[in-house]
């Protein structure tokens, strides 16, 4: 299924999507996807009364595990981690900012009751991340912190520049690691990006740039700095638009 023209509808109907979606997401990954000793769970943000991401944690006691799925676990030492990309994937390798850069900034509350270790964060952008300030610095600094502490992190954007977010939230990222990201294509201004965690805190980002009409393409979710699964978000993108009442989904599908 071609992504849709999502300027075309009311905020809520990406709403429902999105909620949606990020069902499907965790039900794909924990039945199918990760190994027993992974699990990935939806969780609300910054005060959130629906969830806003998938958290994939880690029984750390238990290690990788030898269970069905871990045969699904693949390393980018022997293939390319995106697949199915309608467009070419740019690779973008951004070094550790200063240390100085996070502090005073974030105050984060950790109960002894939840031992479990994240890995991965897989966020779906809404309209209100791109539309607001406060929101955008919201995401931005929610995503370098998360690096900062090692944690893999996907992020799907399928909404158009805004003025406060011109370049998309890589752009922003990038350029906090005091990078310049490579300009989108003109025609190209959505975009799934997996970043992968290094053992020496170099962060590696594969972003694909997204239109319209395109197909999603298989995101890498990275578990270990090397090993990784692959997110079928086209498969999961179809079932939760699906669930869209009917009047919606006509509205969308004549845009693409």
């Amino acid at each position: 299924m071609p992504i849709h023209d999502w300027s075309r509808g009311d905020a809520g109907i990406f709403h429902g999507l999105h909620i949606v979606w990020i069902g499907r997401l965790q039900s794909i990954l924990n039945e199918e996807l990760l190994p027993g000793t992974f699990y990935a769970l939806a969780e609300p943000v910054l005060g959130s009364a629906v969830p806003d991401v998938l958290t994939l944690e880690w029984l750390e006691s238990e290690g990788m595990g030898t269970d069905e799925n871990s045969k699904r676990i693949r390393k980018d030492t022997q293939e390319a981690p995106v697949a199915l990309a309608p467009s070419t994937v740019l690779v973008q390798e951004l070094d550790p900012p200063e240390p100085y850069t996070f502090l005073a900034r974030h105050l984060i509350i950790r109960s002894h009751l939840r031992d479990d270790k994240v890995v991965a964060i897989i966020e779906l952008v809404s309209k209100a991340n791109k539309d607001s300030e406060l929101r955008s610095s919201q995401f931005t600094a929610k995503s370098l912190t998360a690096l900062r502490q090692g944690i893999h992190l996907v992020f799907i954007d399928l909404h158009p520049p805004t003025p406060i977010v011109p370049q998309g939230f890589h752009q922003q990222i990038s350029l906090a690691h005091g990078i310049k990201a490579p300009v989108l294509p003109p025609d190209r201004t959505l975009q799934a990006v997996s970043y992968q965690v290094l053992e020496d805190k170099v962060v590696r980002a594969h972003v694909v740039p997204l239109k319209v009409g395109d197909s999603l393409p298989e995101m890498p979710v990275f578990l270990l700095p090397h090993e990784f699964v692959r997110l079928p978000l086209e498969r999961s993108y179809t079932e939760a638009f699906q669930s869209l009442p009917r009047r919606f989904q006509q509205v969308l599908q004549s845009s693409t």
